[in-house]
């Protein structure tokens, strides 16, 4: 199927323009179906956009057979903590393999300010989620970042089954590469998933920044 891409103009996402006040709450893609619980009855997942929300403008929604209920995850606009200034953000359906499903993010570009550096541009996020049946909840259990800043490309990614982490950056084909582990960096579900936590991610790797 082709991918969706969904759209919310935000100057700040929990807010709404009045001349948006009377469009449709919530924005649907198909469902994609696919056995992510622990038992042998297909489940659904599906990217949702909603307006008028305090929580998040999309939600990954995945209906969990085993346990008969929906869970809604928010997918957070996290442009703020990159730039400082909120940004238009984009999504794409879920991507399903070995019963993980994987959300990419894709972030507008800023308008490049004068005399200012370090501004991150073409921003990516995947986000990667699993059903735990031990503790019937559905884990983070991966987090990649990709962006640029002038002409040089970065990369972060999180395991968070082993709570590694590897950065890299190249520049004029040199390549920096820094990795490491951390305790606090493992068990993530998806209660622990939110501005807060993503906020303390940017602070491991930037060795090669």
């Amino acid at each position: 199927m082709k991918n969706i891409i969904l759209l919310l103009s935000l100057p700040f996402f929990f807010n709404c323009k009045e001349n948006n006040a009377k469009a449709i709450d919530t924005i649907e893609s198909q469902y994609e179906t696919l056995y992510f619980d622990d038992d042998n009855i297909k489940d659904k997942a599906v990217i949702k956009a909603k307006q008028n929300t305090e929580l998040s403008s999309f939600i990954l929604s995945i209906y969990l057979s085993s346990l008969n209920k929906t869970v809604e995850i928010p997918i957070i606009n996290n442009s703020i903590l990159y730039n400082n200034t909120e940004a238009d953000y984009y999504l794409s359906d879920p991507i399903i393999k070995n019963k993980i499903i994987t959300i990419r993010v894709d972030y507008a570009d800023q308008v490049t300010k004068p005399n200012i550096s370090g501004e991150r541009k073409n921003l990516t996020e995947k986000i990667k989620f699993r059903y735990d049946p031990k503790n019937k909840k559905i884990q983070v259990i991966g987090y990649d970042l990709n962006y640029t800043t002038a002409r040089k490309k970065y990369s972060k990614t999180f395991n968070f089954i082993t709570g590694k982490f590897y950065s890299s950056s190249s520049f004029d084909g040199k390549k920096e590469e820094a990795s490491g582990w951390a305790a606090e960096l493992q068990n993530i579900y998806i209660e622990n998933w939110n501005s807060g936590f993503i906020s303390k991610l940017l602070l491991h790797g930037n060795e090669i920044e």
